[in-house]
């Protein structure tokens, strides 16, 4: 990170979800059906590599640095680009938690890389929406939206 414009950011959200921890881990895994973004590639096992696009405007490759089943997962972001500025995340991590309370699992969600100084509160938005509405939606409804 030196570009003067990034800036480091952490950000969590979290869900509690009335399902067990084991059905949570495995719908997360199911990226190409809850994530808002185009999926290709693999994201069900240690070291696998995946794709995600939003047309031709912004595309991250990642790799799963962590799978720990029911538990725990990260992606590393290795490869990013978004075309309109040329906003370069590589680097970052997302990391998905999961702590079984009983009969509900909770899932705490944390953004861990860069943004452009002035998009903090896009990062939050862009967080809670993910977490909050596709994937909660996903797990509950068996729709993203």
């Amino acid at each position: 990170m030196t570009d003067k414009n990034y800036k480091k950011a952490k950000y969590s959200v979290e869900i509690t979800l009335a399902k067990t921890s084991n059905d949570v881990f495995n719908h997360l895994t199911d990226l190409k059906k809850w994530w808002p973004e185009e999926f290709d590639g693999e994201s069900i096992k240690l070291n696998s590599d995946f794709i995600l696009t939003m047309g031709d405007s912004h595309y991250s490759k990642n790799k799963v640095t962590e799978f720990v089943p029911d538990r725990k997962l990260v992606w590393l972001v290795t490869e990013s680009i978004r075309k309109s500025d040329n906003f370069d995340w590589s680097g970052t991590k997302m990391i998905f938690e999961l702590t079984p309370q009983g009969n509900h699992t909770q899932l705490k969600f944390t953004y861990d890389g860069v943004v452009l100084k002035e998009e903090s509160d896009r990062l939050v938005q862009i967080c809670d929406l993910t977490v909050k509405d596709f994937f909660y939606n996903f797990i509950v409804n068996g729709k993203a939206k």
